[in-house]
């Protein structure tokens, strides 16, 4: 009877240590990415903040992470990306459907 007990709140705690699905999707975004099929680094996401490399100065623009989707305030303008991945490739979907595909910068 004890082990079984040991084992279900053994099994308990490891569950609720594992990262939900959310915080993992958010955490592959973390890192800098260049437009697919090109080398050159368009912008870097960390645990809070977008920044567009090309910008100068370069700004950090915070950023919402819910379910899939990433919103950020840019300029005024809310803007609100669906986020998937195909391998190692960041997929952004926005609400008018436009996508765009990025890939990690090593």
């Amino acid at each position: 009877m004890k082990k079984c007990f040991i084992s279900i709140a053994a099994f308990i705690m490891l569950s609720c240590m594992a990262s939900s699905p959310q915080q993992s999707l958010q955490s592959r975004l973390f890192g800098t990415w260049a437009a697919s099929g090109d080398e050159v680094a368009v912008f870097q996401i960390d645990k809070d903040s977008l920044y567009y490399i090309d910008e100068d100065p370069i700004v950090a623009i915070s950023y919402q992470f819910a379910g899939d989707s990433m919103s950020l305030d840019y300029w005024g303008n809310t803007i609100v990306q669906h986020i998937s991945f195909r391998k190692d490739t960041l997929v952004m979907k926005n609400k008018l459907g436009e996508v765009n595909c990025f890939v990690p910068v090593k």
